[in-house]
């Protein structure tokens, strides 16, 4: 898969209001640029809720694990979200918004 398909996918899934729930406020216009605090927030708010599934997963298939094992499990977990995050949906989003962005500035001939 060429690396513009893959953009356009990864935009067409970001585009869908079903992928934002229930965090929708955060998606901004689709020519504005995703900014890194933006970025860390939904990483922290999705990726918060994946760590959670992550420990919780711990302890079912292991019993109750140790205390740093939680915090080793959950900030591996957040942190393989925020850069899956930040190669894929960050990336792709702004070099859209920068071609949306071009394409909308008038010209001066």
């Amino acid at each position: 898969m060429s690396a513009h398909r893959f953009e356009d996918r990864i935009n067409a899934l970001s585009d869908q209001d079903w992928a934002w729930w229930p965090l929708l406020a955060l998606r901004p216009p689709r020519e504005q640029p995703l900014s890194e605090a933006r970025l860390f927030l939904i990483a922290l708010l999705f990726g918060g809720l994946c760590a959670a599934v992550s420990v919780a997963l711990v302890w079912l298939l292991f019993g109750p694990p140790l205390p740093l094992a939680v915090i080793t499990v959950a900030a591996l977990t957040f942190a393989l979200f925020y850069l899956t995050a930040r190669l894929t949906l960050f990336r792709s989003w702004n070099r859209r918004a920068l071609r949306l962005q071009r394409a909308n500035v008038p010209r001066e001939d």
